[in-house]
């Protein structure tokens, strides 16, 4: 391992936000200054980097798909309602709303994303918004119904995305939430968050911050869903595979993504990246030749109906 000491963040010649500055994913709002301080702008801590929709296709979007159906099963959304989807990224749930019959509004704060999603995912029956998660520009009860899928843990204040969401649904209507298991079922994750914090402090203070909350851990969001007011409150699990065709496959989509290990990987100086790759690739390996791995990636998946 190299003795050469990077900056934990940002990477050289990379300017910092000031706290008001800094937007962060899918809610479009600017942050306190106490807030940013404590939360988003500790050195090492980046926010998530929603600005290339066709990274996050590859990242995460093709993996969306797969989560889609059993997870809009779960939320029992139904033929001819009118949905708002949170956080909808490039709208791979927007669109399988509406593939059920809906009519669907896919609000997400990066502009980005709501590109790629214009371009790939349109339908007459879908409107997307630029909005914010924390503050949603709609009346009260003006929805059937409101979901949102992997967008809740990088919202910096979620309680008031959860209060946004009852809000907007009509009284009787069922409020949808899904986030990754970060501690016990993101192995595709987890293979190279806990390599890499052996070799490196960022990865070690990642992993500290990213693992530890409470709401991507088992019942932490129906934690939140019953502090919110919902009724009738369910968690449950939802299984999906992440298969990747190589190492190559595999490593690219998590070391040039738009995660807080994607830009740390990139931070750091050459070598111990290189070093990290080198025992990730073991890992994936495990003695057998590269090729095809299918990982178990565990959803969260919480509803509740609004009183």
């Amino acid at each position: 391992m190299d003795d050469e000491v990077a900056p934990l963040w940002p990477p050289t010649g990379v300017a910092v936000a000031t706290p008001n500055d800094l937007l962060w994913h899918q809610t479009g709002s600017t942050l306190s200054a106490h807030k940013a301080e404590n939360e988003v702008m500790r050195p090492s801590i980046p926010a998530f980097a929603a600005t290339d929709p066709d990274i996050y296709e590859r990242f995460m979007g093709r993996w969306s798909a797969r989560m889609a159906d059993p997870f809009l099963s779960f939320a029992g959304v139904e033929s001819g309602q009118r949905v708002l989807d949170v956080g909808c990224g490039t709208g791979t749930i927007t669109l399988a709303l509406v593939q059920r019959g809906c009519t669907a509004v896919g609000v997400d704060a990066s502009e980005a994303y709501l590109a790629g999603a214009r371009h790939r995912r349109s339908h007459p029956a879908i409107t997307y918004e630029h909005g914010d998660a924390q503050s949603l520009a709609h009346a009260t009860a003006s929805f059937d119904a409101s979901v949102s899928l992997l967008a809740i843990d990088v919202i910096p204040e979620p309680e008031k995305a959860a209060v946004e969401m009852r809000r907007v649904t009509r009284p009787g209507g069922v409020v949808a939430c899904g986030t990754s298991d970060f501690g016990g079922g993101n192995y595709s994750f987890l293979m190279l968050l806990d390599i890499g914090a052996v070799f490196d402090d960022g990865f070690r203070t990642l992993r500290e911050y990213l693992l530890p909350r409470s709401l991507v851990r088992p019942n932490g969001q129906a934690q939140l869903w019953r502090q919110t007011g919902f009724t009738d409150v369910v968690e449950v699990p939802i299984v999906v595979n992440f298969d990747y065709e190589s190492f190559d496959d595999y490593w690219t989509s998590q070391a040039t993504g738009p995660t807080r290990t994607a830009q740390r990987l990139q931070a750091m100086p050459v070598d111990r990246r290189d070093e990290i790759q080198h025992h990730v690739r073991l890992a994936y390996l495990y003695g057998a030749p590269d090729g095809p791995r299918s990982y178990a990636h565990i959803i969260r998946a919480v509803r509740g109906i609004v009183p």
